[in-house]
């Protein structure tokens, strides 16, 4: 059994740009390949152990006046192991916290920045370094359509700060560092907590999946289109720019076109006024209700922070007033159809 200590080792197989010309982000459709069995179902994550870009890292010895020979011990394990190692494949170097070392008032910064004012030694330096922990993504496939390999939906991060550009360790060592069919990708599986196709085929399904969102929903549908599972599925899904942003766009409209899917979109940059899928849920309400109703289950999967708030908010005005419940039955309503995993969330 492969794990977060014993990852299986795969290659990237194929990465192509989901976004197009002219988008205002960047992503990235990935394909890893699978020599051996790695058995997981839909709704699963792929944890994926990624390594620091080694610029950076090279970057830091040079500010720290330390040789690529430097030897420490890992405050974690013990072993003694290369300075430059620990820092490529062990240590989140994207932000420290040094309160501890140095008497300044931010707890946390890139470290980047914290060297070009403080110079701590490499064994001081790795004692107050968190641990680099796994990315975890959405598998965006079924092992019924790709039996030997795993789809990802990887959105590019990087952001300024200072003048300085920052990327984000995991998206930056897939979509960038990584070499096709070369470079090592440790990867295991992380289990869904329920967020999984229904038993019954022939339960119907609602999909709400923003933006990278949208990736669970690929595999289900592929997993439902093989099986010829009977259900009903509507998929809900959002992202800026229709023309640029439509993730796996074709794969929709066709199945759409093939009368599987029922498919509502909104793109917010499209008009002058913002569209996001919630309000698309509102526009849809009677309908929504109708298949809630009729025992549909609710699939939410995206940002946490906002979206799935202001789902959940869409879903407790639709059972007020289709439903003629009060705030207060909404509520409660909502929450039995949590306890009955018919309304289940993927966010982070």
């Amino acid at each position: 059994m492969y794990s977060r200590i014993h990852p299986y080792i795969s290659r990237i197989k194929e990465r192509s740009l989901l976004t197009g010309p002219g988008s205002s982000k960047k992503t990235y459709h990935i394909v890893l390949d699978l020599e051996e069995a790695l058995p997981f179902k839909v709704g699963d994550s792929i944890g994926v152990i990624p390594s620091n870009d080694a610029a950076v890292v090279d970057r830091i010895l040079q500010l720290m006046g330390v040789g690529s020979q430097e030897e420490i011990e890992d405050p974690k394990t013990g072993q003694t192991v290369l300075f430059r190692d620990f820092l490529l494949h062990r240590a989140n170097i994207s932000k420290v916290s040094f309160h501890k070392l140095f008497p300044v008032e931010k707890t946390a910064l890139p470290l980047l920045e914290l060297l070009q004012h403080h110079k701590p030694g490499p064994r001081e330096l790795s004692r107050v370094l968190l641990p680099l922990l796994p990315r975890f993504y959405s598998i965006a496939s079924s092992t019924r359509v790709f039996p030997n390999e795993v789809h990802l939906t990887v959105s590019f991060v990087h952001f300024e700060l200072n003048g300085q550009t920052y990327f984000g360790v995991g998206s930056y060592f897939l979509c960038v560092q990584a070499e096709i069919e070369s470079t090592p990708i440790p990867i295991y599986v992380q289990p869904s907590n329920h967020f999984t196709l229904p038993e019954d085929p022939n339960r119907s399904i609602i999909m709400i999946g923003p933006g990278t969102g949208v990736a669970p929903f690929r595999a289900f549908m592929q997993e439902r289109m093989a099986g010829q599972a009977e259900g009903r599925n509507w998929l809900f899904f959002g992202e800026r720019n229709r023309e640029t942003d439509f993730y796996y766009g074709d794969y929709w409209l066709e199945l759409e076109k093939q009368g599987r899917l029922r498919l509502s979109t909104a793109f917010s940059r499209d008009q002058a006024h913002k569209i996001y899928v919630q309000h698309k849920m509102l526009e849809e309400k009677k309908s929504l209700w109708e298949w809630i109703e009729e025992g549909a289950i609710l699939y939410v999967c995206g940002d946490a922070e906002e979206m799935a708030k202001d789902v959940d908010a869409a879903l407790q005005q639709i059972a007020q007033e289709e439903g003629g419940m009060s705030e207060e039955e909404a509520r409660k309503f909502l929450k039995t159809l949590r306890h009955e995993r018919r309304y289940v969330c993927d966010v982070y």
